[in-house]
C-alpha cells in the first residue's frame, strides 16, 4: 500500500576524484529499503573505477601496456566504455581521442587522488592515436598496436551513472549526481520533473538555466573544471590546434549519461558549430556557453527549460 508520504534517502561519497550523491524516493518503499538500493547503485562507481582508472597501476587499462601487440580479454566494465569512446573518435575523425592519456599526464593530470602518488608512463609515442587501439567484439579482446596511455575520463563516470541507474528503477524517482554528470529517473515527490540547474562557467555558485527533466542525463564538461599546473590555461580537456574559440562548457541532454557525458567533452573539443551539428547528428539537445558568455543551443533545448 502506497504511504501518504513519500520515503526519501540520500548518500554521498567520493568515487572516481568526484563526489557523488545518490537520492531516492519512494511511496512504496522504505527508507531502508531505499537505502539497500542506493548501496547496490554505489557499487558500479568503485568497480568502474578499477578497471578504467589511467592513474592505478593494477587497473585494467593500466595493464595494457604490460601486453602492446597482444589481444587481451578485458572485463565489459573495460570493454564497453572503450568502444563507446572510440565510436566517438571515429565520428569526429579523432579530435574526440581517448589516446592523450600521456598528453594528459604532461600537463600534470598524473596524481591518484586516493594515494597522492603520480603515475609516469614512458616510451609512449607523441604520436599515438585512437586507430592505434583496436578492439574484437566476438571475442571481447583489446589490442594496443603501439603503447597507449588510453583516457576514459569523458565516458567512465557517465558508464558508472548508467550502470547506478539500472539499480534504481523500481524507485518512484531517483537522482544521480556525479559532480556534473547527472541522471534524473521518474520524478520528484510532488510529482513533477527533476529540476537541474546549469553551472555558471564563470561565477561560483550561480546558474545560468534550470531544466526540468526525467528519465534522461545531463552531463556538462567546461574548461573550468579542472586546470593544468603545468599549462597556462590548459585544462583536462585537450583542445586541438584549430582557429575559433572554443566554449567555456557545453551541456548535452541525452537519453543515457555515458552517451551525453562523452558528447559534451567532444563538443567542447569540436566547437560551436561543428559541435552542434556532431549533436544534431547523434539526437541529443545541447547549450554552448561560450567565453564571452554568448549561448549557442540545438533546435529542441527549450523544451526541457524550466524557467
Amino acid at each position: 500500500m502506497p504511504m501518504e508520504r513519500p520515503a526519501s534517502v540520500q548518500k554521498a561519497f567520493v568515487a572516481m576524484d568526484t563526489r557523488v550523491a545518490i537520492t531516492g524516493v519512494s511511496r512504496h518503499h522504505a527508507e531502508a529499503d531505499i537505502g539497500l538500493r542506493i548501496e547496490s547503485a554505489i557499487r558500479p562507481f568503485y568497480e568502474v573505477e578499477a578497471s578504467c582508472s589511467r592513474f592505478r597501476s593494477d587497473s585494467e587499462v593500466r595493464r595494457l601496456l604490460h601486453h602492446v601487440g597482444e589481444a587481451v580479454v578485458v572485463s565489459p566494465l573495460l570493454y564497453h566504455p572503450l568502444r563507446f569512446a572510440l565510436t566517438i573518435a571515429d565520428i569526429t575523425a579523432g579530435q574526440f581521442d581517448p589516446a592523450v592519456g600521456r598528453r594528459m599526464e604532461r600537463l600534470g593530470f598524473a596524481i591518484d587522488y586516493q594515494s597522492g602518488c603520480s603515475i609516469a608512463s614512458v616510451s609512449v609515442p607523441d604520436d599515438v592515436t585512437y586507430r592505434d587501439i583496436t578492439l574484437d567484439d566476438e571475442h571481447r579482446t583489446v589490442t594496443l598496436h603501439r603503447p597507449v596511455v588510453i583516457d576514459l575520463g569523458a565516458v567512465a563516470k557517465g558508464f558508472a551513472v548508467d550502470l547506478a541507474a539500472t539499480q534504481l528503477q523500481e524507485l518512484d524517482g531517483f537522482v544521480i549526481d556525479a559532480g556534473g554528470d547527472i541522471y534524473a529517473g521518474g520524478l520528484r515527490p510532488d510529482g513533477k520533473p527533476w529540476r537541474i540547474g546549469i553551472r555558471h562557467p564563470r561565477v561560483s555558485g550561480a546558474t545560468v538555466a534550470t531544466l526540468a527533466i526525467s528519465n534522461c542525463a545531463v552531463c556538462t564538461s567546461g574548461d573550468y573544471e579542472r586546470k593544468s599546473r603545468v599549462e597556462p590555461g590548459a585544462s583536462h580537456i585537450v583542445l586541438p590546434q584549430r582557429g575559433g574559440t572554443s566554449p567555456a562548457s557545453v551541456t548535452v541532454i541525452a537519453r543515457y549519461a555515458m552517451m551525453a557525458d562523452a558528447l559534451s567533452t567532444a563538443a567542447m573539443v569540436l566547437g560551436p558549430d561543428e559541435g552542434r551539428a556532431l549533436l544534431a547528428k547523434c539526437g541529443v539537445e545541447g547549450l554552448f556557453i561560450m567565453p564571452d558568455l554568448s549561448t549557442f543551443t540545438t533546435d529542441q533545448w527549450e523544451v526541457y527549460t524550466d524557467e
